[in-house]
């Protein structure tokens, strides 16, 4: 009712009020300029009057709660998988399916060769492997064949040598025979048997002078028994010495016998021929191991040619989703093993790499959280990795690499682009905060200044993790403790000053 009888007593005062409104406005002025005189007049006389003049601070209190320190930069959106992909085969290109920044799947064909240039490479190295085989087998049988003939040559010309001194030895024993019995005819056994006879009876005659059973007696009478053995032989000798088939056969045994020694020596030369054919063809271990090393080259060559022409076959296709970042291939190109041809880079393994100064690499880990935002789309993010070797900018300024996974990402994420990083570093609960605008630092640390009983006193603090906006306090001062926020003046330990409290 006081309200509505005011307005009403205003609204009926009409045109004349605002008239009197103006004049209460222009003496206004003039009342404020008299007022700041009284008090400037009123500051000197007290300025006067006091030892020590007060300054006047703001001041804050020390408050519980929670603390999220973190670091917000910006980065490059990349690939955590990043694989070159190279021909695994000699051969030609046929189709290129992809270019640099096309999407593919797992699975999908990339690139696909010219199957009939294949074929024909393929059946190149088998015919190859077919005749490297053929003839190491041929070789191999060649030179069993001819160890078995050098083994027979040895053999045989061991026997033969055996042989040839068994016959050499029997025509020389029949030679000698056949002399002695030509030797025998005539008068040459007669004259023996002459020189024989008397001899003995010479023997006789000594014999008749001795005494029986003495031992020249005995001598005696053993000489006369030789001689009349060899009497009794010489006999026999002189009536077969003139027989003409004794002698036709001495002559027919050593005919048999030369013939058999000419029999062995045709055979011997034979195997010695033999002998020196097969040492020459034999192979030693090195032919044997150019053969063997040629055939499996062969080999190895044919396999690797139907592996090829299999690996062709199938192409070169995406072993994961991603994007072609780079692609050289070229249709119809000759392409060799180990060529490059595409690089591919996953789409579903993602991260934004980034640098950081000396300052905010300290705070950071690996498995800190992230917010990451891509235009408007913000996803969930994770560090990954904080390099072990700074980087010099291009201002001269150190700087360390990181990386943060993107544990969600969709088909809109393109790489290459921009993402802005929120990283939540630190975090505390229930600490004792205060501004960051009250802390002071010299070379002896960070303090505080703090009014107790009117005057400024400095403590010392240990400060915990910091924001934009709170530090967290770890020692130094409690809850009860008035802080000095701002000063009109500057102020210093032991000033007396007013307290006015910033809230």
């Amino acid at each position: 009712m006081k309200n509505k009888d005011r307005n009403a007593a205003i609204n009926n005062q009409g045109v004349g009020q605002t008239g009197a409104k103006k004049k209460k406005r222009k003496k206004a002025p003039i009342i404020i300029a008299a007022v700041v005189v009284i008090l400037i007049g009123l500051r000197l006389i007290s300025s006067m009057f006091t030892p020590k003049q007060k300054g006047i601070v703001t001041t804050t209190a020390a408050v519980r709660g929670d603390l999220q320190d973190s670091v917000s930069t910006s980065g490059t959106v990349e690939s955590e998988e990043k694989k070159v992909i190279f021909s695994e085969v000699n051969g030609k290109i046929g189709q290129v399916n992809v270019q640099a920044g096309d999407a593919v799947k797992s699975g999908d064909i990339l690139v696909s060769y010219d199957m009939k240039e294949m074929e024909r490479l393929f059946k190149q190295a088998q015919l190859q492997q077919s005749k490297s085989t053929a003839a190491y087998n041929g070789a191999m049988a060649g030179n069993s064949e001819s160890r078995a003939k050098l083994k027979e040559a040895d053999t045989n010309l061991e026997i033969l040598a055996r042989q040839l001194a068994d016959y050499k030895a029997q025509l020389k024993k029949l030679q000698t025979e056949l002399e002695d019995s030509q030797r025998n005819t005539g008068n040459g056994l007669a004259g023996e048997s002459l020189s024989l006879s008397n001899q003995a009876v010479q023997l006789e005659k000594e014999l008749a002078a001795l005494v029986p059973g003495s031992k020249e007696y005995e001598d005696k009478m053993k000489q006369l028994e030789d001689i009349r053995q060899q009497q009794t032989q010489n006999q026999y000798l002189q009536q077969i010495a003139g027989s003409t088939d004794y002698v036709a056969g001495k002559q027919r045994e050593i005919a048999q016998v030369q013939e058999h020694i000419a029999a062995c020596e045709e055979y011997k030369a034979e195997m010695e021929a033999q002998k020196s054919a097969s040492e020459a063809s034999v192979m030693d271990s090195y032919a044997k191991e150019q053969y063997s090393v040629d055939n499996q080259m062969a080999v190895m060559s044919y396999e690797d040619a139907e592996a090829d022409y299999n690996r062709a076959q199938q192409g070169i296709y995406a072993e994961f989703d991603g994007i072609v970042t780079e692609c050289t291939a070229i249709p119809g190109a000759t392409v060799t093993e180990g060529m490059q041809m595409l690089t591919l880079e996953s789409s579903g393994d993602v991260m934004v790499s980034f640098l950081l100064s000396k300052a905010d690499v300290a705070k950071l880990a690996e498995g800190q959280k992230a917010d990451v935002k891509i235009f408007d789309t913000v996803y969930e993010g994770e560090v990954s990795k904080v390099n072990r070797m700074a980087q010099m900018s291009a201002s001269g300024t150190p700087m360390v690499g990181a990386q943060v996974h993107i544990k969600n990402p969709d088909d809109e994420i393109i790489l290459g682009l921009d993402a802005k990083l929120v990283i939540y570093t630190r975090s505390t609960e229930n600490a004792l905060l205060i501004p960051v605008e009250a802390i002071n630092a010299d070379k002896d640390g960070d303090f505080l200044y703090v009014v107790e009983n009117g005057v400024i006193v400095r403590k010392p603090i240990v400060c915990g993790i910091s924001t934009d906006t709170h530090t967290e306090v770890l020692e130094g001062i409690t809850e009860a403790d008035r802080i000095v926020l701002t000063a009109l003046t500057d102020i210093e330990e032991g000033m007396a000053v007013t307290a006015i409290p910033a809230d």
